[in-house]
């Protein structure tokens, strides 16, 4: 029996939170290669219940929570951000404590996520060949998908896939000895001790090209789940006992079938929240109700700008006329401190004066705005606006590095204080 080894890898950031962070495209992979006969291992270094942690921070009433921190040296090209550079997760020590208790394996599956996360993922790499010598480590995931030469270059994995599971599925069969299922498989949530939550999908894509967002590289088309699928794990994130689940859809409201779907979870007990901004102009008077009755227990709205200018150059999926109808019905339903708003920060030739009316346009409707810090991702239109080199370091695309360049940052503290002296008059 083929025995596999899959790695959620350290983050390094300026500042990281367990806001629903699970990886979830390799526990579909976990699933899939179990559902193929091999004995599959995870090692989550990130997983805030993860048994050898010695002690477990604090999670709130969602499931969330900080990470344990190390601080580490800021790499020098971001070395003017003057903010403390961590390691989020595991502490390193314990893991070269504990390398010799992880098992053998014929192969090592690491994931990863941000661009800019690569020098976490490099670190856990390392540490993984001292253990697996001659044993293939095989990185995928997103930034392996946006960056692959750049990977191939930096992570130190012996093999970089790009792509999801139905584009690697071949590559992955001959790398690992192995026939996988053609069917989406149910991810291997129980190879966790714990869970405070669970997330899924009921879509992947979507059908919105918005010049700062690379989900088309990821998935270029929409496509919709099916309902008795998505259900179906549903149910089983359910049976394992875990209430809370977090949506992971970058367009969920845009599922033909999402009142049905709606109809068929009322009743099952469960809390949902939606971490990735929802569609506002999708909010009906029929769905938020659906919604609320569901268990739905955090919203999280795109309101992003109310720059005309910048809405038309992005992709105008949103309104202010439509935010504002959207939490008129949401409130109608019965919604209220669970209303959050995403407001985007930073982006070219935004101005501070626009970032500031999009904050007061929330705050009147009694809407808990979020600063959204601007990324440039690699391979948009925003990134070849924001002038940097297709050939950058991918730590320059950092949001708190971003934000933090001359002018940029003064605004950005400006709007920090400003949010902060107003919300708990207005929310």
């Amino acid at each position: 029996m083929k025995r596999l080894l899959l790695v959620n890898p350290w983050i390094h950031d300026f500042a990281a939170f367990d806001f629903w962070l699970k990886p979830l495209g390799l526990l579909r992979i976990a699933g899939a290669l179990r559902d193929a006969g091999a004995e599959v291992h995870l090692l989550d270094l990130v997983d805030r219940n993860h048994p050898w942690l010695p002690k477990h921070t604090k999670t709130d009433e969602w499931g969330r929570g900080k990470f344990f921190a190390e601080e580490i040296d800021r790499p020098g090209i971001v070395e003017n951000v003057h903010r403390k550079f961590r390691r989020y997760g595991l502490p390193k020590g314990i893991l070269d404590e504990k390398l010799s208790e992880l098992p053998d394996a014929d192969a090592v599956l690491v994931t990863s996520s941000m661009t800019y996360w690569y020098t976490g993922v490099r670190e856990t790499i390392e540490v993984l060949h001292k253990r697996y010598h001659g044993v293939p480590i095989i990185l995928g995931g997103i930034y392996a998908t946006l960056l692959p030469e750049h990977a191939r270059k930096n992570s130190e994995a012996d093999v970089v896939l790009k792509g999801g599971l139905a584009e690697i599925k071949e590559r992955l069969e001959k790398l690992v000895g192995l026939n996988l299922l053609e069917e989406t498989p149910f991810p291997a949530w129980n190879l966790y001790s714990k869970l405070d939550y669970a997330v899924t999908t009921i879509s992947r894509g979507c059908p919105f090209r918005c010049t700062y967002c690379a989900s088309h590289r990821i998935e270029p088309r929409f496509i919709p789940i099916q309902v008795e699928d998505a259900i179906a794990e549903i149910k089983g994130i359910a049976n394992l006992g875990v209430r809370r689940i977090a949506f992971y859809d970058d367009a969920m409201l845009f599922h033909p079938d999402f009142d049905e779907l709606m109809e068929r979870v009322i009743g099952m007990g469960l809390e949902f929240h939606t971490p990735n901004g929802l569609h506002v102009s999708q909010i009906t008077p029929k769905r938020a109700q659906l919604m609320k009755k569901a268990g739905f227990r955090s919203l999280y709205l795109s309101l992003e700008t109310v720059d005309e200018r910048l809405l038309q150059i992005t992709g105008a999926k949103v309104s202010p006329d439509a935010f504002t109808q959207a939490v008129r019905v949401l409130k109608d339903a019965g919604f209220s401190d669970e209303l959050h708003a995403y407001v985007l920060f930073g982006l070219p030739g935004q101005s501070e004066e626009s970032v500031r009316r999009t904050l007061d346009l929330a705050l009147s409707a009694r809407v808990k705005p979020h600063l959204a810090e601007f990324s440039p991702v690699p391979g948009t239109l925003e990134f070849k606006r924001s002038g940097l080199d297709d050939n950058a370091d991918p730590l320059l695309t950092n949001n708190t590095a971003w934000c933090n360049q001359g002018k940029l940052r003064d605004s950005w503290e400006r709007l920090k204080d400003y949010l902060k002296e107003n919300l708990e008059e207005s929310v």
